[in-house]
């Protein structure tokens, strides 16, 4: 058989006639007739938006960027139970491409010998397709590792786990998920199969099985099929479920533990390795500081199976429980582990020295964004941070220069190409492009340049000197950046409780002169506000009256604090309300107020909040 000598002629010329023969424009129109078809502007900059937010938290870590090597020869050990995407090259071997992040890495570390790395990476994985001559489907994977020659530390798997609970803290739509980790040991597991009676011979295969039964490829039917047909006895299954369906604490899981404990001498000594390592996580994870009642649960999930063929030690999962076509299903957001062993089977034969430790996660890029497409109130990200237009053509050569020297002072910006689009169009473009500052150059104008900017419904102008332009521009990216730094910190000292916006801390509540103290923020609008713009102004209220409240003697334990739109002026006028005494002499009081002032209807929305305050409470 021509295959049977890869050396030999008869095989060369089966694979010349392989590789010289012509694709019909058919196939090739098809071919990647599959993968998405309608481009959107927003959606790539959401997904560059994602991973610029998260590279800046690895490179706080100080992670580099490493990407290894696209193909790898086909490794069947490696992907026994996953379908990679298989092709032969010119020569005819088989390569595949990746099918993780993690497998192309530990390759890399043991070939070039590496002890001491973090590293990330954002790249591309495939699935093969069940039809044939159709591309491969293609899922953006983001991986952060850690590799270190300190082998006894679980410092490494918490900064990982920490990791995650940071980005979690960047993006508000993930915040509302309400993430859980649920973390598992390998020799935990092993021990648990064990216990019930599995074979050794059959754990690779079981574990096969309940990693698909996690991750919802199996049916509770199919997987007890499946267990069927690996010859296990009812009793074993029995005991095999009362376990992997413990989830909670360690202290919940304690008497499920103990009873494991108590067995043969080889399944106490996993249990007791694997429990050593999971209470030292969850020791490393309070004292980095992870907001256990605000933000995530960490929580023990004696089913939780993660590829356990590549992983030795602690695994770890961060998932929520969203709805889907009616029922409820948990989405994995990220997962990971400890996979030392992984990387000595990738070493040459002569290699020689220690093994480095190694953990690192696997994080799902496309449901942040997605996570970021279907918030309620839809995020601006801009392409650039001022759009610079020419007004008539004469103007061209100034918005030229223009844009030349806010380039040079590393500001985004951008020349509209077209000098004789109208205001309709340039507003449309504005639009879709999300863009919310405009510089219009004008011969006209002088040395002036009038700066638009556009914020949700409202438009403002600004006449800005050409040469204090920059300075302008610089100016209000530092008012946002301030900002944004305003809610993202408040929002990770904070936890809005309720729609009131009751806030607790770390600690539970504020303590103000030794009473503790609970701040209930209520905005009153003009008009009407989304859940979510609603808790921002009510955590950035509360930020800005953290040093008042503190400084405040307070005999009551509530403080009810109202957020108005209104000028200083119109707010003095409320000192002349009547609230400490009767109804009627409440409401004189208000109508008195409102006949010297505008705004007739929304002042009435607000003199109804205090008298629910002031007068019924």
């Amino acid at each position: 058989h021509p295959l049977a000598n890869v050396d030999g002629k008869a095989y060369r010329t089966m694979m010349a006639h392989i590789f010289s023969q012509r694709i019909s424009p058919a196939i090739d129109y098809t071919y990647d007739s599959n993968m998405p078809k309608s481009f959107s502007i927003r959606t790539s900059k959401i997904q560059q938006h994602v991973c610029d937010t998260i590279v800046r938290v690895f490179k706080r870590h100080g992670a580099v960027q490493l990407c290894t090597p696209l193909l790898l020869p086909q490794n069947r050990q490696i992907y026994e139970h996953n379908e990679a995407a298989l092709f032969v090259d010119h020569s005819g071997m088989l390569v595949m491409l990746p099918f993780d992040l993690r497998i192309p890495f530990a390759r890399y570390v043991a070939r070039n010998n590496i002890l001491n790395l973090k590293r990330y990476c954002i790249e591309r994985v495939f699935r093969p397709r069940k039809l044939d001559r159709f591309h491969p489907k293609e899922l953006l994977e983001c991986a952060f590792d850690i590799v270190t020659s300190a082998a006894n530390s679980s410092l490494p798997t918490a900064e990982v786990i920490y990791t995650i609970c940071e980005i979690i803290q960047e993006f508000p739509a993930l915040q509302e998920k309400n993430y859980s980790i649920y973390l598992n040991h390998t020799m935990l597991l092993k021990a648990i199969l064990l216990h019930c009676g599995i074979p050794e011979d059959k754990l690779s295969q079981v574990y096969v099985i309940l990693y698909d039964a996690v991750t919802e490829k199996l049916t509770r039917r199919e997987m007890e099929a499946k267990f069927c047909n690996l010859s296990l006895s009812s009793n074993s299954l029995c005991r095999l479920y009362k376990f992997i369906e413990q989830k909670g604490d360690l202290q919940d899981l304690t008497p499920a533990i103990n009873s494991l404990i108590k067995q043969k001498t080889g399944i106490a000594q996993l249990v007791k390795y694997g429990l050593k390592d999971l209470e030292e996580i969850v020791g490393l994870l309070k004292k980095l500081g992870i907001k256990l009642q605000v933000l995530i649960n960490v929580l023990i999930n004696l089913g939780l199976v993660y590829k356990v063929q590549q992983h030795n030690g602690v695994i770890f999962q961060f998932a929520a429980v969203i709805r889907r076509r009616q029922r409820a299903v948990s989405e994995i957001l990220a997962a990971g582990g400890r996979y030392d062993l992984l990387i000595p089977q990738f070493r040459g034969p002569q290699a020689l020295g220690p093994v480095p430790t190694a953990v690192g996660v696997s994080i799902a890029i496309d449901k942040i964004s997605v996570a970021i497409l279907n918030m309620e109130e839809p995020v601006t990200i801009s392409s650039c941070d001022l759009l610079i237009v020419s007004v008539g053509q004469m103007s061209m050569s100034r918005a030229i220069n223009l844009t030349q020297k806010l380039w040079s002072a590393g500001i985004t910006a951008q020349i509209m190409y077209d000098w004789s689009q109208s205001q309709e169009e340039l507003q449309e473009y504005c639009r879709h492009h999300e863009i919310t500052c405009v510089a219009l150059v004008s011969d006209k104008g002088g040395s002036y340049v009038k700066v638009k900017s556009f914020e949700k419904e409202r438009q403002t102008e600004k006449h800005v000197q050409e040469s204090d332009l920059i300075d302008h521009v610089l100016q209000k990216l530092r008012t946002k950046v301030s900002d944004e730094r305003t809610i993202r910190e408040a929002s990770d000292n904070l936890a809005v409780q309720n729609l009131k916006g009751s806030f607790s801390n770390a600690s539970g509540l504020f303590e103000i002169h030794g009473a503790a103290v609970v701040p209930i923020v209520s905005v009153i609008a003009p008009e009407k506000l989304s859940a979510s713009t609603r808790r921002r102004y009510e955590t950035q209220v509360q930020t800005r009256l953290q040093t008042s409240l503190a400084n405040l003697h307070q005999k009551s334990s509530e403080i009810e604090i109202l957020a108005v739109d209104l000028p200083k002026e119109t707010i003095l006028q409320f000192l002349s309300l009547e609230w400490d005494a009767d109804e009627q002499a409440f409401n004189t009081t208000v109508k008195q107020l409102l006949s010297r002032l505008p705004k007739q209807r929304y002042l009435k929305l607000v003199c109804d909040e205090i008298y629910n305050i002031k007068v019924e409470k």
